[in-house]
């Protein structure tokens, strides 16, 4: 499968807004709850992606700065990338670079057997948090469908 814009790793579902958390696991939770709402047996995918989520968390912040975080991890219950996204009516403090807290969360797994796509979905990711103009618009959503519908067509 050849990924070329969010909408082929993003689904509406996996969209949260307003994201409620208070601390940065809340906000993982939350979003790999809604990526896993569809994987059989997805109790158990839900427990090994959170924790792969959360070890990577501890290996180092995913706060990248100006307010946006990218936790992300490998998982052998995937088979395809998954991203979900969140963007909080109060920011929560992912320890980013920047010192500032977080209101806008990408949530990314991939297939273990992957790193080459999750690399490149990192970068991707990067991209747009590093666009200024465009985060400003993604912030501004008031819905999850207007948020969904901003970042859908956006390249890989």
């Amino acid at each position: 499968m050849e990924l070329r814009h969010l909408s082929d790793i993003l689904r509406p579902e996996s969209v949260v807004v307003p994201l409620q958390a208070r601390t940065p696991e809340d906000a993982i939770d939350v979003l790999v709850n809604s990526l896993v709402l569809d994987l059989p047996g997805n109790s158990g995918t839900r427990q090994e992606l959170k924790a792969a989520i959360l070890a990577r968390e501890k290996v180092g912040s995913t706060g990248i700065g100006s307010g946006v975080a990218i936790p992300h991890a490998r998982s052998r219950s995937l088979s395809y990338p998954r991203l979900a996204v969140g963007l909080g009516a109060e920011p929560v403090d992912f320890r980013a670079a920047d010192g500032e807290p977080v209101n806008f969360v990408f949530l990314l797994a991939v297939p273990e057997a992957a790193p080459k796509s999750h690399l490149t979905i990192l970068a991707s990711l990067s991209r747009i948090a590093s666009d200024a103009k465009l985060l400003r618009r993604l912030k501004r959503a008031s819905t999850a469908t207007a948020l969904y519908s901003l970042l859908a067509d956006l390249p890989l």
